[in-house]
C-alpha cells in the first residue's frame, strides 16, 4: 500500500489496550494477597453519605469516593486471564500495557514473597509473549500494601528502601522476558490527588505532607533505575505521568502566567527531576509557601541518586483552561472549551499534539508512549447500547490521526496505549464509568466486544487509521 500521505503506523510501532492491577484483576484476597490502600479505601467508604465521609476522613476530611461498589470484581481478570489475552491476540495489538501487584507479590509490603503472586504474573507474562503481545509493565499502579501505609507510607524516609526491595523481586523473577519497564503511574494523581487535594486515597489535604511523600517518591524511582541498570536486562525503563493540557482562560498575561504555572505543577514538577535532577525553580520563585514545604536536603537528595530514565509515558484524557486565582500558586481551572455529549473528561483530540510537543520540549531526544488515552462513557446497564459506541470510534480515529501526525512530524512517539482493554473499577466512580473496548456483566464476568473494539483491530491489524 502507498505510503506517501495518510495515516499509517510502522510495523515497530506499539499499539495496544491497556489496564491496572488492583482496577482488573478482581479476587482482591485470592491466593495470598493482602490488602492494599484501594482495597481498604473503598471499603470503608462504601455506601457512606458525603457528610460522613467527610467527617471520617483520614486527615483534612476531603471528598470522599462517590461509589459504593468496591475492588473485589474488576473485570474478573485474575480468573480470566487467558480468555482476555486470546481476545488480544485476535484484536491483532501487538502489546499490554499492565501493572503488578505489590500486595500480591510481598503481601507484607518488604520481607517474605508470596510465591502464587509470581506464579501468577508468569503465567500472564508467558502467554502474552506467546501471543506475540509485547507487555509494558508498571511496578506501581496506585495500589500501596495497606501495611506499609500504617507505617507511614510515601511518608516514611524508608520508602524508596521498600520500592526497591519490591522491585528488585519483580526484575529477578520477569526482566528476563518485560522489556518495557515503568517505575510509577501518575504520581501527579496517586500524591497530588491523594495527599494535598483529598479527591483520592489516602484522602489527605496537605501540602507539606504531598511533597515529602513526592519527593520520596522520586527517589525510589532513581533508585530502582540504578537497580535495574545494576542488573544488565537490557530492556527500558522509564515513569508514566498524566498531564492535563492548559490555554489560558483569556487572552491577557495574567491567565497566560497561571496557565504556565498550572502545566509546570503537573508535568515538570514530576518529569524535571527525573531528566535534569531538579524540581521548577519558577513555581518556587512564584511562592514561599512552597519552598516552605520542601523537604530538608531535598537538592542535595536529588544530586545523590539521580539516574536517567529512557522513556516517558503520558497519559491523556482531556484538555483544560486556566485563570490567574487567589490560592498559593496562582491558578485555577474553568470549564472545559470543548466537550463531546455524553462523555466524561471533555475530550479534546487536537490536544495531545500539544501535550507531545510540550513533553518533547522538556525530555529532549527521549522516547515517548501514549499510555493511557480513552473514552469514558457513563454506564447506562443496557448490554445493546453500551456496545454500540461510535463515540469511542471517533475518539480512537481522531487521537490517533493526531498520533500519526505527530509522528510525521518528527515526534519520537513510539507507542499507543487504549484505556482500558475492558469495563473496570474506576476510582470514585466505581463500575458507574466504561472505558473499556470490551463490555463486561460486572456481576457475572460475562465479556462482548464493543464495535470499538472491532474497529480497533482493524487499525492494530491493517496499521492504518481512516
Amino acid at each position: 500500500m502507498k505510503k506517501d500521505f495518510g495515516f499509517f503506523l510502522e510495523e515497530d510501532f506499539l499499539i495496544g489496550t491497556a489496564n491496572s492491577a488492583f482496577q482488573s484483576e478482581g479476587a482482591w484476597d485470592a491466593d495470598g494477597k493482602s490488602e492494599s490502600i484501594m482495597d481498604h479505601f473503598a471499603k470503608l467508604y462504601a455506601g457512606k453519605s458525603p457528610a460522613a465521609r467527610k467527617k471520617a476522613g483520614s486527615a483534612g476530611g476531603a471528598a470522599m469516593p462517590n461509589s459504593e461498589d468496591l475492588t473485589d470484581r474488576g473485570c474478573f481478570f485474575y480468573d480470566n486471564y487467558e480468555a482476555y489475552i486470546d481476545d488480544m491476540a485476535k484484536t491483532g495489538q501487538n502489546t499490554y500495557r499492565l501493572s503488578l501487584s505489590w500486595p500480591r507479590i510481598i503481601p507484607t509490603g518488604v520481607g517474605e514473597v508470596n510465591p502464587k503472586g509470581i506464579e501468577f504474573y508468569n503465567k500472564v507474562i508467558n502467554k502474552l509473549l506467546s501471543c506475540g503481545i509485547t507487555p509494558f509493565v508498571d511496578l506501581y499502579h496506585w495500589d500501596l500494601p495497606m501495611c506499609l501505609f500504617e507505617k507511614g507510607g510515601f511518608e516514611n524516609p524508608e520508602f524508596p528502601v521498600w520500592f526497591e526491595a519490591y522491585a528488585k523481586v519483580c526484575f529477578e523473577a520477569f526482566g528476563d522476558r518485560v522489556k518495557l519497564w515503568s517505575t510509577f503511574n501518575e504520581t501527579h494523581c496517586s500524591i497530588r490527588a491523594g495527599y494535598l487535594t483529598g479527591r483520592f486515597p489516602p484522602y489527605i489535604e496537605d501540602r507539606k505532607r504531598s511533597t515529602l511523600a513526592g519527593h520520596h517518591v522520586i527517589l525510589a524511582h532513581f533508585r530502582a533505575i540504578r537497580l535495574y541498570r545494576s542488573m544488565n536486562l537490557e530492556g527500558k525503563i522509564g515513569i508514566v505521568n498524566c498531564m492535563q493540557p492548559n490555554t489560558p482562560a483569556e487572552i491577557n498575561d495574567e491567565d497566560l502566567g497561571a496557565a504556565n504555572r498550572n502545566m509546570e505543577n503537573q508535568l515538570d514538577w514530576w518529569t524535571l527531576p527525573l531528566v535534569q535532577g531538579k524540581y521548577p525553580t519558577r513555581l518556587m520563585e512564584y511562592t514561599q509557601e512552597v519552598v516552605d514545604t520542601m523537604p530538608e536536603h531535598y537538592q542535595e537528595d536529588l544530586d545523590k541518586w539521580f539516574a536517567p530514565m529512557d522513556f516517558l509515558g503520558l497519559n491523556y484524557y482531556t484538555y483544560g483552561r486556566t485563570k490567574q486565582a487567589d490560592n498559593v500558586l496562582g491558578f485555577s481551572g474553568t470549564e472545559s472549551f470543548y466537550a463531546e455529549p455524553g462523555q466524561a473528561y471533555a475530550p479534546y483530540p487536537a490536544g495531545l499534539m500539544d501535550l507531545i510537543q510540550y513533553a518533547a520540549e522538556l525530555c529532549p531526544g527521549m522516547d515517548l508512549y501514549i499510555t493511557e488515552n480513552g473514552c469514558a462513557i457513563p454506564n447506562k446497564y443496557d448490554e445493546e447500547t453500551e456496545c454500540n459506541d461510535p463515540e469511542r470510534i471517533t475518539y480512537l480515529r481522531e487521537h490517533l490521526r493526531v498520533v500519526c501526525r505527530c509522528i510525521r512530524a518528527g515526534y519520537p512517539v513510539k507507542g499507543y496505549y487504549y484505556w482500558n482493554d475492558a469495563d473496570s473499577y474506576e476510582i470514585q466512580d466505581g463500575y458507574r464509568l466504561r472505558f473499556g473496548l470490551t463490555w463486561v456483566d460486572h456481576n457475572t464476568g460475562r465479556r462482548r466486544w464493543k464495535k470499538s473494539r472491532y474497529y480497533f483491530s482493524e487499525i492494530c491489524k491493517k496499521r492504518m487509521i481512516n
